[in-house]
């Protein structure tokens, strides 16, 4: 058994058809009544509702399995915290997988993750990481880009009411997104791969703009404009934002980070590792997206 956390999340929604298929049974586990599961119970499938600031709910997650993939991420949800998911629930899970016998876990991270990390959400993910190297499990950390799909999903939000694409910033800083396809190919591999254990791994599709993002978007498209969100107004809120909007806040200060060009790193000398994970990227994920505001 192989459990997935945060498997109602876009990638847990690519993953566990992909472990399914390839005959693995999966338990997944998903917090609260709101998230559905996208995923028909049977057929290898097992549901659980649990809460990673419940020290039961962990062990009952991790009973009986052999493996563990950690995709939950508390950035993008405005009623969560990274603190109470991407660090305080990680490692209360590593612990409970350590103490039932789990023998291996995967932790999905983020590229810059570090305990001086500039953004809070990267040095959560570090104290992540380092519980889970010092756990006795076999472990792996993927580290990955920004998910494309997520950002494709914020930038076109208001394009069917508004006909405007978001950009942040300047739109010229590069940043490294990673595809859902390709992180949940990457998890499948390193639970199978004796060559992705006990190491931490960078996985990234395809560097862009937020410029070249937003026109490949408007030309899909076929209408629309522009829309900027200044650097200026992103450094104001990642701060005055904190006492109303932590989520704001936290976005706003994400997004100043990116404009460092931080965001950006070289995945080829890690590709060229393991060249057989096919790579996809801006192209594959706009197709896959319905043609938001078609008129």
């Amino acid at each position: 058994m192989i459990l997935v956390v945060g498997g109602t999340g876009r990638l847990g929604r690519a993953l566990v058809p992909m472990l399914t298929g390839a005959g693995h049974r999966v338990r997944v586990m998903a917090r609260g009544v709101s998230s559905s599961f996208p995923h028909v119970a049977g057929d290898g499938v097992e549901h659980l509702r649990g809460d990673l600031a419940s020290e039961a709910d962990c062990r009952k997650a991790v009973a009986g399995c052999t493996a563990a993939v950690f995709a939950a991420s508390g950035f993008g949800l405005k009623d969560s915290d990274p603190r109470a998911v991407d660090r305080d629930g990680a490692i209360r899970l590593i612990h409970a997988a350590a103490a039932t016998g789990v023998q291996h876990m995967v932790m999905m991270s983020m590229q810059g993750a570090a305990p001086d990390g500039p953004i809070e959400f990267l040095r959560c993910k570090a104290a992540a990481e380092d519980s889970l190297r010092r756990s006795g499990m076999e472990w792996t950390v993927i580290r990955i880009g920004l998910l494309l799909e997520q950002r494709l999903a914020n930038v076109t939000a208001p394009l069917e009411s508004k006909g405007k694409v978001l950009v942040f910033g300047s739109g010229s800083a590069p940043v490294t997104f990673t595809t859902v396809r390709d992180a949940a190919a990457l998890a499948r591999r390193a639970l199978s791969d004796p060559a992705l254990r006990n190491r931490v791994i960078e996985w990234g599709s395809e560097t862009t703009t937020g410029m070249e993002l937003a026109e490949a978007v408007l030309a899909r498209a076929g209408h629309g404009s522009v829309q900027r969100i200044p650097l200026a107004a992103e450094r104001f809120l990642s701060v005055a934002a904190r006492p109303f909007s932590p989520f704001l806040a936290r976005v706003a200060g994400a997004g100043v980070w990116e404009e460092s060009g931080a965001a950006a790193f070289d995945p080829g000398l890690m590709r060229a590792k393991f060249p057989d994970i096919p790579v996809t990227g801006l192209r594959h994920a706009l197709l896959a997206m319905p043609v938001v505001g078609e008129r």
